[in-house]
């Protein structure tokens, strides 16, 4: 019995290997790499690229709840730069969702998507939700954000701070800003210039406008972000419109309307929506046959279990029969014994007795009580074989045939 056991465990723990294959092991992602990947391709417009490289992390079985946060809100960058304020929230929040199923940085995850959705309050002029969100951000939340978010976040206090016509501070705040993104990350440079060309406007210095424009420009063109150049025109033509200078208005609209075209960000979308669709149509038709697999290899399983526990139950039962006949032999034996050791067999054979070793006399009182050749052997202390050698001598003694005939 204990080799079938052994046997049947080690099936067991075959199978349960089985089932755990491939959720043992996680994934390894270099995120700093994928980060430059995702900005190589947003920064030549390739957006579907990027999506079908943050779609296998989000559907990859391997990985974990901190990976599927970080391809999530590179998506929320991805669709905020497409000024797809929708789907961008979309993203933060089951980013955050993932984020808080990790126990990875979990701070610093709440205070990022805090001030991410700061930014995008901000950028959708709901300035009554971006003073809430500015109340709730604590000191210790500015301790977790990178100097490129807390460049943003030093551009929204700008903008605040402009509207209660306290130029002179927000201009402080951005020429903050540009200080850390000139370090950490100059492509951004462009949308902190937008912001001073307006702050200058409404300070009626019209030249430092025109500079911030100059310079915004700069930057833009010197990383190729096509969105920033357009963007910087289309910043240039609200300045000109604000101060009556129609005519320069008129040139920079026109240069908007040609940039627009070999930009059209509505296109993109409707694009990325399109291959969004396919992306999640396709992860459902993979977690549908992965579930048919699995639903088959549990029946499989069952089947095989109910297979060895039944293989085990007939050995049990088999064990119990042979044990039982076993009993019944050694009874029907001891039986035999006792019949033939009755007082007149003693006087019939107590001459053929007294022709026994004293070994032989001994192995003959262990068969009257019923012991096996390899019990009278173990109580002996001598093999199997020598038990069976003077069962035969005893027999030829005692003119007997077998063990019943005694």
């Amino acid at each position: 019995m204990v080799m079938p056991t052994k046997v049947f465990f080690r099936v067991i723990v075959f199978l349960l290997l089985f089932l755990s294959v491939g959720k043992g092991f996680s994934q390894s992602y270099n995120f700093e790499e994928i980060s430059q990947k995702v900005t190589s391709f947003n920064n030549v417009g390739k957006y579907d690229d990027t999506i079908i490289l943050l779609e296998e992390i989000i559907s990859s079985k391997q990985a974990t709840a901190y990976d599927k946060y970080q391809a999530y809100f590179f998506k929320y960058i991805t669709y905020k730069r497409l000024f797809s304020y929708d789907k961008a929230e979309l993203n933060l929040n089951l980013a955050l969702k993932e984020g808080l199923k990790s126990d990875v940085y979990r701070e610093v995850i709440i205070s990022k998507v805090k001030l991410e959705k700061l930014f995008i309050a901000f950028d959708q002029l709901k300035f009554t939700e971006v003073n809430t969100i500015l109340e709730e951000i604590k000191s210790e939340d500015l301790k977790h954000i990178s100097p490129n978010t807390h460049a943003f976040y030093l551009a929204v206090l700008a903008v605040v701070e402009s509207k209660e016509e306290n130029f002179e501070k927000a201009i402080e705040y951005l020429d903050n800003a540009i200080e850390i993104l000139e370090k950490e990350k100059p492509v951004d440079l462009p949308l902190m210039y937008r912001k001073k060309i307006d702050i200058y406007r409404q300070m009626n210095q019209y030249d430092k406008a025109l500079k911030s424009f100059d310079q915004g420009l700069y930057y833009a063109k010197k990383y190729n972000m096509d969105i920033y150049i357009l963007n910087m025109y289309y910043d240039l033509a609200y300045f000109y419109n604000q101060i009556k200078d129609y005519e320069n208005a008129v040139i920079t609209q026109e240069i908007c309307n040609l940039l627009s075209k070999e930009y059209d960000e509505r296109t993109t979308i409707g694009r990325l929506n399109v291959l969004e669709t396919k992306l999640h149509n396709q992860r459902i038709d993979q977690e549908k046959k992965e579930h048919l697999v699995s639903v088959v290899v549990m029946i499989v399983i069952c089947i095989i279990v109910i297979i060895i526990f039944f293989l085990l139950y007939r050995y049990i039962l088999k064990s119990k029969e042979r044990k039982e006949c076993l009993r019944l032999e050694n009874e029907q034996l001891r039986n035999n014994i006792m019949s033939f050791i009755s007082e007149p067999n003693i006087q019939q054979y107590s001459s053929e007795l007294l022709q026994l070793t004293e070994r032989q006399l001994e192995i003959v009182e262990l068969v009257k009580q019923g012991k096996t050749n390899k019990e009278i052997g173990e109580k002996l202390y001598i093999s199997e074989n020598t038990v069976k050698y003077h069962l035969k001598n005893i027999y030829k003694v005692l003119n007997v045939n077998s063990r019943e005939d005694l």
